[in-house]
């Protein structure tokens, strides 16, 4: 069981940016699942808004997902070869990071708008807040299961 919640933790910080490592689809089955419910109920989703949000919410993760980690990829890289690079190169690695976090912010521009298009504000708004909520409830579980 701690295992479990340890793995929870680390799966639930690749939404704050920190590299994760390989997981199984068992564990990522029940962490959407927990996600789900805790966001169901924090948005109070109507079943119509659910059916909208869901796979656009869905795909958002999944886009940026794959930017963050292209982005610890890269960062990774630079440590690699941090002694062997000269400045130039290291100004590419620093502008290739910064591209990320900009395709990043895009992507969350991008994502708003269309959920404006399927929720009230005040949700949008709420979203933003209950995945900081998520995060913190599933560091709180692990902590638990430490005592």
């Amino acid at each position: 069981m701690k295992l479990f919640f340890q793995i929870l933790l680390i799966l639930s910080l690749i939404t704050s940016g920190v590299k994760v490592f390989a997981q199984n689809d068992n564990t990522d089955k029940a962490l959407k699942a927990e996600k789900v419910v805790f966001l169901t109920k924090k948005l109070e989703l109507t079943q119509d808004e659910a059916r909208k949000f869901w796979p656009l919410y869905d795909e958002y993760w999944d886009k940026k997902t794959k930017i963050i980690n292209n982005r610890h990829k890269l960062a990774d890289e630079f440590i690699h070869n941090m002694k062997n690079i000269t400045d130039k190169e290291a100004v590419d690695y620093a502008n290739r990071y910064v591209e990320s976090q900009k395709r990043e912010a895009e992507l969350l521009a991008e994502f708003n708008k269309q959920l404006l298009l399927i929720l009230p504000p005040k949700k949008v708004m709420l979203l933003y807040q209950s995945n900081y909520e998520f995060k913190n409830y599933l560091l709180q579980k692990v902590q638990e299961t430490k005592k």
